[in-house]
């Protein structure tokens, strides 16, 4: 299938439904026309009531379309026919070891949002739900000299910029439109403002035994988006894994700063992971620890509860990362189920001012884990509204730590996840343009990793039980 064919696949459908329906209606009108003068109320009424339901056909017939179809995944879009939709925007991908359905949505100040993503490999006969909502909080970028202090995602509600076809690869991409409640039904964007695109990786497992040689390379799916912050064009993408993982990523590309082209400086994407493991409250959190002795010659690896509401910190030398994890879900181990959060290819941390009147305490920590509290989402009211009203984290995030037991309350546990990488422009950066505009600068990636902790009972990508004798 081409990828002409894939993207356009339901526009071209409506296209097709509305010829067909303006045709009919031209019919109706050419067969009554006799009629008219002589029951002119009656053959409007029936016009009406016909042309209702012939606008009306699409929303009762709600039908899932495949726009990508690749040799390693399939993504369908759900519900994507019709000018009226029934439901929100929703895709599944179809590996072939392992299934997604997930939801994407426009959080207002925030750009491109994961909802109700769940999960099925291994030993599951049917999709896991793992996190409720997940996205950007905001992109704090201060200046080495303090000349310029931004929050980039502080411009506005809905900075989504379009997606171009040419954005797309060759082969295995597809446009995507969001869409809007409207009237009891949905209604697509003007513009695509999503990517998808089916990549291959390389291998994901492979075993060299003497006459026994066997592999198994595997593929991603990648949905991405862009956030226009004026000269900084910032690529939210999500990447599904088939061994059951997200990658969450924030890129920083566009041009440097006019007036201030040499700057370093460093950008700080600032998540929030709303989960809800099997769609039950029951979760808790650890951090997990290596530590070597005084000789750093053993060592010894620890999974230390989270008892409450509180700021983690990422240390290198201990390999640690937070765990959140059902309280009750085994799986045939005995082993409690989860997931992990990892650094992702992570070269530095910023720390900033430690004054409170400069509202950046938040930043003196990496990682925070609270309850998922009503109100508390970003789409309250005053400063719990700060997916579409601007608020520093200051004042919200530092309100949500009120030491309560984790998962005692709320709906699910929290984590926000602070990921820094530092720019120091180089050369590259610097070829002059026309109003006084650098040139493009090559993307810098940040964030962070999750990944299945005990989550499947084996393999999850088809590796045999045993590798060679």
């Amino acid at each position: 299938m081409s990828l002409a064919s894939v993207s356009l696949a339901p526009m071209l459908s409506t296209l097709f439904f509305l010829t067909i329906t303006g045709l009919s209606l031209t019919a109706i009108l050419l067969a009554v026309q006799p009629l008219w003068k002589r029951h002119a109320h009656l053959v409007v009424a029936g016009s009406v009531t016909l042309a209702v339901c012939f606008l009306a056909l699409p929303a009762a017939q709600a039908t899932d379309v495949v726009i990508i179809n690749g040799a390693g995944c399939q993504v369908t879009e759900e519900d994507a026919v019709g000018i009226f939709l029934h439901n929100d925007l929703y895709l599944r991908i179809d590996f072939t070891d392992s299934h997604w359905r997930f939801g994407l949505r426009n959080q207002g100040m925030k750009g491109l949002s994961l909802v109700d993503v769940g999960v099925q490999a291994a030993q599951f006969t049917t999709k896991q739900y793992i996190i409720k909502h997940a996205g950007l909080a905001d992109m704090f970028v201060p200046y080495d000299d303090r000349s310029h202090t931004y929050y980039d995602m502080s411009f506005g509600n809905n900075r989504m910029d379009q997606i171009d076809a040419a954005d797309l690869p060759a082969q295995n991409g597809a446009l995507v439109f969001l869409r809007t409640s409207t009237g009891g039904h949905y209604v697509r964007d003007s513009v695509p403002k999503v990517a998808v695109e089916c990549r291959e990786v390389g291998v994901g497992w492979l075993c060299k035994e003497p006459g026994h040689h066997v592999r198994r390379r595997i593929h991603d799916v990648v949905i991405w988006a862009v956030y226009d912050a004026f000269n900084y064009d910032y690529i939210i993408q999500y990447t599904f894994h088939e061994d059951g993982g997200i990658s969450f990523r924030d890129g920083a590309t566009g041009y440097n700063l006019p007036g201030g082209t040499s700057k370093p400086h460093v950008h700080n994407p600032f998540w929030r992971v709303s989960t809800k493991l099997f769609n039950r409250t029951d979760n808790q959190a650890l951090e997990f620890v290596h530590v070597e002795d005084s000789q750093g010659y053993i060592a010894t690896d620890s999974e230390l509860p989270i008892p409450t509401e509180t700021s983690v910190d990422w240390n290198p030398l201990q390999f640690s990362s937070v765990m959140i994890q059902s309280a009750t879900q085994t799986n045939d181990y005995g082993h409690l189920m989860g997931y992990e959060f990892l650094p992702g290819d992570r070269t530095g941390t910023g720390r900033f001012s430690q004054r409170s009147q400069d509202q950046e305490m938040w930043t003196q920590h990496d990682e925070y884990l609270t309850n998922d509290n009503p109100g508390e989402d970003g789409s309250g009211s005053g400063t719990n509204n700060w997916r579409y009203t601007w608020y520093s984290p200051d004042n919200y995030l530092l309100n949500y730590l009120n030491g309560q037991p984790l998962g005692g309350t709320g709906d699910g546990i929290v984590l926000w996840y602070i990921s820094s990488v530092h720019h120091e422009p180089t050369d590259a950066d610097n070829q002059q343009g026309s109003g006084n505009r650098t040139g493009i600068t090559l993307i810098h990636w940040a964030g962070f990793d999750m990944e299945p902790h005990n989550l499947f009972d084996y393999n999850p990508l088809g590796g045999p039980p045993n590798c060679g004798q």
